[in-house]
C-alpha cells in the first residue's frame, strides 16, 4: 500500500491545517487550490485548460485563489496573468501546499493522488488517455478508498471544470483511511 511508497509518511504532521496554512502565507477564508501535473510536459493541456476554467470558477467561488505548478518543461509565462492566479514553476515543500489546500487538481499520478488521500483532501484528477497505471492500478485504487473525482479530459471544457471547481473545492470528505505501517509490516516480513 502507499506506505511501502513512502515510509515515514505522517498524517499527523498535518492535523493542525490552520496553521500550516498560515505558515504557508494563506490568508483565512481563502479557497486555495493547486494545480500540479508533475515534472515533465506531458501535462500542459490539462494546466492549460484548467487555466481556461479559472475566470468562470472564480466568478462561481469569488474567495479562489488558484496556484497552478507549471514545473520545469512548462514555462509559466506562457499562462496569462489574472488576479487570483498564480503560476509558479517550482513550489518548494509541494506536499505541505497539496496537505494544506481546499481542492487539487492533478493528473493522476499514484504518489501525489495518495498523498491527498491521506490528507483527506478534496481533489480532481484526469488519468492520462493511455497510462495503464493511471486509468487501473491508481484508479482501482483511489476507488477503494473512496477518494478524488476522476475526470476525462477528452470529455471536459473550460465550463465544467469551472463547476467541477465549484462543486468540490473544501469539500468534507468521508475517504477510508490510509494505512501507515507499511514500513513496520515489510521489516516484520
Amino acid at each position: 500500500d502507499f506506505a511501502g511508497y513512502v515510509s515515514g509518511f505522517d498524517p499527523e504532521a498535518f492535523a493542525d491545517r490552520e496553521k500550516l496554512r498560515a505558515q504557508l502565507g494563506y490568508r483565512p477564508g481563502e479557497q486555495v487550490c493547486i494545480v500540479t501535473v508533475g515534472g515533465s510536459g506531458v501535462g500542459g493541456h490539462l494546466l492549460r485548460r484548467v487555466v481556461d476554467a479559472f475566470p468562470e470558477a472564480k466568478e462561481l467561488v469569488p474567495e479562489l485563489r488558484m496556484l497552478v505548478v507549471a514545473g520545469p518543461r512548462i514555462d509559466p509565462a506562457a499562462f496569462p496573468e489574472i488576479d487570483g492566479l498564480e503560476t509558479h514553476a517550482y513550489v518548494h515543500n509541494l506536499y505541505r501546499h497539496l496537505a494544506a489546500c481546499d481542492l487539487a487538481i492533478v493528473q493522476g499520478g499514484l504518489t501525489t493522488s495518495m498523498e491527498l488521500t491521506a490528507n483527506r483532501r478534496p481533489f480532481l484528477y484526469f488519468p492520462l488517455r493511455h497510462h495503464f497505471e493511471q486509468n487501473f492500478h491508481v484508479r482501482h485504487r483511489l476507488e477503494r478508498y473512496g477518494a478524488g473525482r476522476c475526470l476525462d479530459f477528452e470529455q471536459e471544457t473550460p465550463e465544467t471544470i469551472a463547476a467541477a471547481i465549484a462543486q468540490t473545492i473544501g469539500r468534507e470528505v468521508d475517504y477510508r483511511p490510509v494505512e501507515t505501517d507499511g514500513a513496520a509490516r515489510a521489516a516484520a516480513l
